[in-house]
């Protein structure tokens, strides 16, 4: 279906703390079956999901995998069992590249993000009434650490990846110049991806190759993160909420 509908790519999410992701994780799998435990039995569930994807799109489309080097919680992947997971992936030889991310959604969200950490944004788009929402502003600073923000600042954990790996990787984290690519293919990294850029200058990466534009205008605010429950937009450009019209 989707190479029908003219994609060129499908992508597992293995990281961000989601389902597998949790699986991965010593600090949220406690199986004791053959799903948890060693790396390898960790590893079963996306190493299942793979070959299954693979066998149904064939040679069709690349095959992606989004994996966490780190899970930025204590307890949690550390880059050690993550680059072996990685190599278990590889070794399958249905994987096209392996996308190299960090952190998640379930705790500690800004180790993925970097930057400043939309504390009282977040308060007000979820709206949460009297306890609830006191409760909210006094764990937030636990919730929305606050981690300095540089290009592309995931690097230093991904070289360690570059180093173990011969399948083409993909780089994300702080990606937004010229320069931050350039760095990137000079380092062996094949591919790399945008956010945050993106929904600022959707058009950034054209006007990159046409060289009308060395670097992106995202201020790295965060203040994007919240506007999920509202549409997802750079709320610096676009303040009010996206009305979505159903089809008819």
């Amino acid at each position: 279906m989707l190479a029908d509908a003219g994609f060129d790519a499908v992508e597992l999410h293995f990281g961000h703390h989601y389902l597998v992701s949790a699986f991965l994780s010593p600090r949220w799998n406690r199986r004791t079956d053959e799903y948890g435990g060693s790396v390898a039995n960790r590893a079963r569930l996306p190493i299942r999901i793979l070959r299954a994807v693979r066998d149904q799109v064939g040679t069709a489309i690349a095959v992606t995998a989004k994996l966490n080097m780190a899970d930025g919680i204590r307890g949690g992947l550390q880059v050690g069992d993550s680059v072996a997971i990685a190599r278990l992936l590889a070794a399958e030889g249905a994987l096209d590249a392996i996308e190299l991310s960090a952190g998640g959604s379930q705790a500690n969200q800004m180790f993925m993000f970097r930057g400043e950490p939309p504390r009282k944004e977040m308060a007000a788009a979820l709206a949460l009434p009297g306890v609830q929402g006191i409760g909210f502003r006094l764990v937030s600073r636990t919730m929305f650490r606050s981690y300095p923000y540089q290009e592309a600042y995931l690097l230093p954990l991904a070289r360690q990846f570059r180093a173990a790996l011969s399948l083409p990787l993909i780089l994300l984290g702080g990606i937004t110049s010229v320069a931050s690519i350039e760095l990137a293919m000079a380092e062996g990294f094949e591919f790399v991806a945008m956010g945050r850029a993106l929904l600022r200058e959707p058009d950034l990466v054209a006007r990159m190759a046409t060289g009308s534009a060395s670097a992106g205008t995202c201020v790295h605010c965060n203040k994007c993160i919240p506007s999920i429950y509202s549409g997802t937009r750079c709320v610096l450009d676009h303040p009010d909420p996206i009305t979505v019209v159903a089809p008819r």
